[in-house]
């Protein structure tokens, strides 16, 4: 019997450092995951993720379009980040080169507020017209629309990304791969 408790000890204290292990495995990933999350909010052009694989380079019909594409992923980044103020730079931008007045609105929720939780909700209806914005905007490369069963109390939300792996932007690091490639447009 007494055999059978030290056994059990043991067993507990192998699943704890396992993941132990794990977490910090994730940790690391995380850190450089932001890193390259964070170079995309200054716009940097290499699109290359870390593990050395190129994503296609997306091009599109028209520059109005890229430009507020940029933008958008510019604020999906600082969700992500959970930066209110550069949530709300990225959108100030965007609100610059977008003449749709739907879409405009939009973008003036995530300027009009401080509350990280407002901008992630505003920028749900921001994705779905940056989506209409897109429909045969593009000349070459693939986009990701992604979904987030557990956003909005478990509504469920989508964003858009320029690579397949998923950064969360309506959990931020309380939930960082939370979600799923709903679909790829290209």
């Amino acid at each position: 019997m007494r055999n059978l408790k030290i056994y059990d000890i043991r067993v507990i204290i192998v699943a704890i450092l396992g993941l132990t292990i794990l977490s910090c495995n994730e940790n690391k990933t995380s850190k450089t995951d932001e890193k390259q999350e964070h170079s995309e909010m200054g716009h940097n052009n290499d699109h290359s993720n870390h593990e050395g694989e190129q994503t296609k380079e997306v091009q599109f019909k028209n520059v109005e379009t890229a430009e507020a594409f940029q933008h958008y992923i510019h604020i999906k980044t600082a969700l992500v980040n959970t930066d209110a103020n550069e949530a709300k730079a990225g959108a100030q931008m965007l609100a610059k080169v977008t003449e749709n007045k739907v879409f405009k609105m939009a973008v003036e929720s995530i300027i009009n507020t401080d509350d990280i939780e407002a901008q992630r909700k505003a920028f749900a209806e921001v994705t779905t017209q940056m989506e209409i914005m897109l429909k045969g905007a593009l000349s070459s490369g693939e986009l990701y629309k992604q979904y987030c069963p557990m956003a909005f109390n478990n509504s469920g939300g989508y964003w858009l990304s320029k690579e397949k792996e998923i950064r969360n932007p309506y959990f931020g690091d309380r939930m960082l791969k939370c979600g799923n490639v709903a679909e790829t447009i290209q």
